[in-house]
């Protein structure tokens, strides 16, 4: 009879605690439907929300309905996932607050801001969003537009790194995100061209590795030299921490100041300025924050970010407050480690060659 009894019991009690989490869920999707940021928020107060204005949050919904697996579910939209997200990667806040904000549980939060990380990360939506020039067309319209700006000719983009800090990853792997810095973070190379667009993000690298590293070992530094190989003299622009090649130009080391020096440093202050945009417009980014997740995770947050960031270039929205002060902070966390060549080789060679070429036709 006692065992009847309790068996009852437990029924009961977990009928009783399935009918609460239905009646949650429930009131979470009424929640959900009685406010509506598209209609009960300003444009400013949209933007100033979500980062992004409500004609760019439309359009995103539909790209990544088209091009990705990304879909509604039974209770919540598509649009309320990508909101989730964007408020998550906007300011930077943990997902339990992010889920209150958006009538979300912490653990469906997580399962939105992954799936939109994912969707943002698709092939379909990088390939189209995130382009090196590819064509010799398409190269010649970004090297004009640097010589018109800044007076160099042959750029096709500037290259950096720059830290995302991270929490602390496994210890068997720690070492390899332990920066100079005395932090752990992703050390992320990007390309952008003269508008603030990113070109190129290679976000796989610990920030024990130095920027040199990255690009000796990145895709973007084998297409540079096939292109030189066939012929075509274009280049990036990096700091002291890249090493001179015939394909990527760095400042002369024992020149204070000359003509190319001071050109190739207002032409390469847009790379500062495109991680100043990016971090400060997308907190979570941010160097005040640490991105709590595991390493692949992270570097999959800095894509999606990226992607939006020039999205959001291609509607021609222009930054306000996102950018202010930002610059002389960059400027300041970049203080590489000057590369060292071991030896002479060819390549060296051949690029200290045409950057004495291109700093007597800058004279």
């Amino acid at each position: 009879m006692a065992g009847r009894l309790f068996f009852a019991w437990r029924m009961f009690t977990a009928a009783k605690a399935q009918d609460d989490r239905n009646y949650n869920a429930n009131v979470e999707t009424r929640a959900r439907a009685s406010f509506n940021p598209l209609l009960h928020l300003t444009g400013m107060q949209f933007k100033d929300r979500y980062r992004i204005s409500k004609k760019v949050f439309k359009f995103l919904c539909k790209e990544l309905r088209s091009l990705t697996n990304l879909s509604s579910s039974q209770r919540v939209s598509l649009e309320h996932k990508v909101l989730t997200a964007l408020f998550f990667f906007a300011t930077g806040s943990y997902q339990r607050p992010v889920g209150i904000a958006k009538h979300t549980s912490q653990k469906m939060c997580s399962v939105y801001i992954e799936e939109v990380t994912q969707a943002l990360t698709h092939k379909n939506i990088i390939n189209k969003y995130i382009r090196f020039p590819d064509t010799p067309a398409a190269r010649q319209a970004v090297s004009q537009r640097f010589y018109r700006k800044y007076g160099i000719p042959g750029v096709v983009g500037c290259i950096d790194g720059s830290h995302f800090k991270i929490v602390v990853p496994p210890k068997e792997e720690e070492h390899l995100y332990y920066s100079r810095k005395h932090y752990h973070s992703l050390n992320v190379q990007m390309v952008c061209d003269d508008k603030y667009r990113i070109l190129n993000v290679n976000s796989k690298f610990g920030g024990a590795n130095h920027d040199s590293f990255i690009w000796e070992n990145s895709d973007l530094n084998t297409y540079m030299q096939s292109l030189h190989r066939n012929g075509e003299i274009v280049w990036l622009l990096g700091d002291s921490g890249y090493p001179q090649r015939p394909w990527l130009m760095a400042p002369f080391l024992d020149a204070e100041s000359n003509n190319y020096n001071e050109k190739h440093m207002r032409a390469r202050v847009v790379i500062e300025n495109t991680f100043s945009r990016l971090k400060n417009r997308w907190r979570c980014l941010h160097k005040d924050r640490v991105l709590h997740y595991k390493p692949v995770k992270c570097a999959h947050i800095i894509l999606a970010c990226s992607v939006l960031h020039n999205i959001i270039i291609n509607f021609g929205v222009e930054d306000t407050e996102e950018n202010i002060g930002l610059q002389f902070e960059r400027t300041m966390e970049s203080d590489q480690i000057t590369y060292t060549e071991r030896e002479a080789t060819s390549d060296l060679i051949r690029g200290r060659i045409l950057r004495d070429q291109l700093a007597r036709r800058l004279l």
